[in-house]
């Protein structure tokens, strides 16, 4: 007879859950704030908390100088080709600017990445602005990764990263153009001002400047006017956020020193950057831009001349010009970045790398070659040229959140 054994069934137990610990929320910063834009976009939604470290203003500043601090050995280049509305007539005169662009407006990013250039541009942004809206796109000017566009009839104001970007209300003051505008930002407020010029006379000539500040509603005029008239043509180059420099119009006011015209957004005056004594300030002969939070001249005598001038923010007009390099290359080229050993240089459709040791000067992004993501903007066979700006991605805030 067999014996019928019971057994004795187990209590499953649930496994033990494994809590991970808090990170300090200074440790959470660290790491984020290295992060790209495009991914704290998203992260924002992982919680509440998270939410209000990456929209909080001292997180975006920080991580501004992360930004900031990783481009300075791995540039990134802004690209926005310029697509006109039909082909330009075989007669058209060189040195004009042409009135028929398309009113599509996209930014590519191109990184250099630890020496290794990359093979295609990133899509950022794309608008596509109403027909007739503007007829003329003129030089592009970066601050803290905010781009301001300015056109014949329209200032537009765009953070790529985020893409937010915002129309600029019309000034006070009729403007025929607005080439003669400027971005940077006012360091006793925190908050981004554009500028643009106007003429109050054209004889004698006499220019004023309004000012809006971002966030707000309408302009202003500055307290004081510029001493001279600015280089129709140009876009003011901002240096430290808070100093904006222009070329002065030589050619109608011979008077002029030999020098840049300095405008404060920190106190909104206007005063002059003398040049070294050995520059020609002519037109095509001398070119100011911003490299790493210096301005930066270059200049084209039997080979390319490049100066920079570290700002004092207490007082610029202490600062003296250094000769940093002679580079051996022919015509007027555009940095763009300065990587380990070298420096990129943009002319035409083509970015280049200078290797100061070899003076050899080697081609590393053909422009209109690359791959852009998305595929070409429409009306590529319409492509007049190119506008470039060495960027750097931010979270800054243009429209309200």
């Amino acid at each position: 007879m067999g014996v019928k054994t019971m057994s004795k069934k187990r209590k499953r137990t649930a496994p033990a859950v494994v809590t991970a610990p808090e990170l300090p929320e200074e440790i959470i910063v660290e790491i984020l704030a290295r992060l790209p834009v495009k991914s704290l976009l998203r992260f924002k939604s992982v919680s509440r908390g998270w939410q209000a470290i990456i929209s909080g203003p001292s997180f975006i500043r920080t991580h501004l100088r992360c930004s900031a601090s990783r481009r300075e050995h791995d540039p990134s280049i802004l690209i926005t080709p310029n697509i006109l509305l039909e082909q330009l007539p075989e007669d058209f005169e060189d040195g004009y600017w042409p009135a028929n662009f398309n009113t599509h407006i996209s930014f590519y990013q191109w990184d250099w990445q630890r020496g290794a250039p990359l093979a295609r541009a990133k899509l950022m942004d794309a608008r596509d602005f109403p027909a007739g809206e503007f007829c003329s796109i003129s030089f592009f000017a970066h601050c803290d990764g905010l781009v301001l566009t300015p056109t014949d009839s329209k200032l537009y104001l765009f953070n790529p990263a985020t893409r937010d970007a915002i129309t600029l209300p019309d000034g006070h003051r009729s403007h025929n153009t607005h080439d003669a505008a400027g971005l940077g930002l006012d360091p006793v407020t925190g908050k981004y001002k554009v500028v643009q010029a106007f003429y109050r006379s054209m004889d004698p000539i006499r220019m004023g400047m309004e000012v809006f500040t971002v966030g707000g509603t309408c302009w202003r005029e500055a307290a004081t006017d510029p001493p001279y008239p600015i280089t129709i043509g140009t876009t003011a180059v901002s240096v430290r956020g808070c100093y904006l420099f222009w070329c002065m119009d030589r050619e109608r006011y011979p008077d002029a020193p030999c020098g840049l015209l300095r405008f404060s957004l920190r106190d909104e005056a206007f005063r002059v950057t003398v040049l070294p004594d050995s520059l020609d300030p002519a037109p095509g002969k001398v070119l100011p831009i911003e490299l790493h939070g210096e301005l930066c001249i270059f200049h084209v005598k039997e080979a390319v001349m490049v100066y920079t001038l570290s700002i004092n923010n207490d007082d610029p007009d202490d600062s003296q010009w250094d000769l940093r390099y002679i580079l051996s290359v022919d015509g007027m080229c555009v940095p763009m970045g300065l990587p380990n050993g070298g420096i990129l240089l943009w002319g035409s459709r083509t970015i280049h790398r200078y290797e100061f040791s070899t003076e050899k000067l080697t081609p590393v992004c053909e422009l209109d070659r690359i791959r852009y993501q998305g595929g070409r903007p429409a009306g590529w066979k319409n492509l007049y040229t190119f506008t470039l700006l060495p960027y750097t991605e931010s979270l800054v805030r243009i429209t309200a959140q």
